[in-house]
């Protein structure tokens, strides 16, 4: 077997290790419990003045930009990562060499 077809038949190079579906669960459940402390009791009464910002109360602000921030660091643990450069879409075997 040559070098580049042993290579083609790794499914992902050595440096791209995708995470472990474990890691994922760890990384969502450690998403569960910031996203709790950041909308729980202690951080919400910091916000919950009558001070507008733009004309919108702080509060209101807080919550949707920390809803926010959770919604795309969900995203990014969960998106999938493309193996090899012939799994990105848009790329045939043919146009790689």
């Amino acid at each position: 077997m040559t070098e580049q077809q042993d290579r083609d038949m790794r499914p992902y190079d050595d440096e791209e290790q995708p995470p472990e579906p474990k890691r994922k669960g760890e990384r969502l459940f450690s998403l569960l419990v910031v996203g709790t402390l950041l909308l729980n009791f202690p951080l919400l009464s910091v916000f919950s003045r009558t001070h507008l910002l733009l004309g919108f109360p702080i509060l209101f602000l807080y919550l949707f930009g920390i809803w926010g921030l959770l919604i795309a660091a969900m995203a990014l643990v969960l998106r999938d990562r493309p193996r090899r450069p012939s799994d990105r879409p848009g790329i045939r075997k043919s146009e790689e060499r």
